[in-house]
């Protein structure tokens, strides 16, 4: 429960980690398996608290969404630059998935004409 608490209090995690607040989850836990790599628990177990906790804090979506909130943003983010940064990024979705997508009306016409054929 102490934990909980000190991670509320402490240091804001994404500067433990040494990232910009509007870091998303892969910059974050590529820069955690950096600093785990630099500061393992065996050499130096405070520092890999430290950075435990504030990996597990800026993976937390409660405290992801705090950030967001809370950065100071001197202006309006630029609209066009974030939608098309999410455009040439856009989501994986496996082959078989989409083709899936694609059977479902050949499928009801297949078994309509089965169905038809039969009679």
């Amino acid at each position: 429960m102490s934990e909980m608490i000190q991670e509320n209090d402490g240091p804001n995690p994404f500067e433990v980690l040494g990232l910009p607040a509007n870091a998303d989850e892969s910059d974050v836990r590529a820069r955690y398996l950096d600093l785990v790599k630099k500061h393992p628990p065996e050499r130096d177990p405070e520092t890999f608290r430290q950075i435990r906790a504030a990996f597990e804090a800026a993976s937390d979506p409660l405290v992801l969404a705090k950030a967001m909130l809370s950065s100071t943003l001197s202006s309006a983010p630029n609209w066009k630059e974030v939608i098309d940064s999410q455009a040439k990024r856009p989501p994986r979705m496996e082959l078989d998935f989409l083709l899936s997508l694609g059977n479902r009306d050949g499928d009801n016409v297949q078994e309509k004409n089965g169905k038809s054929e039969e009679e």
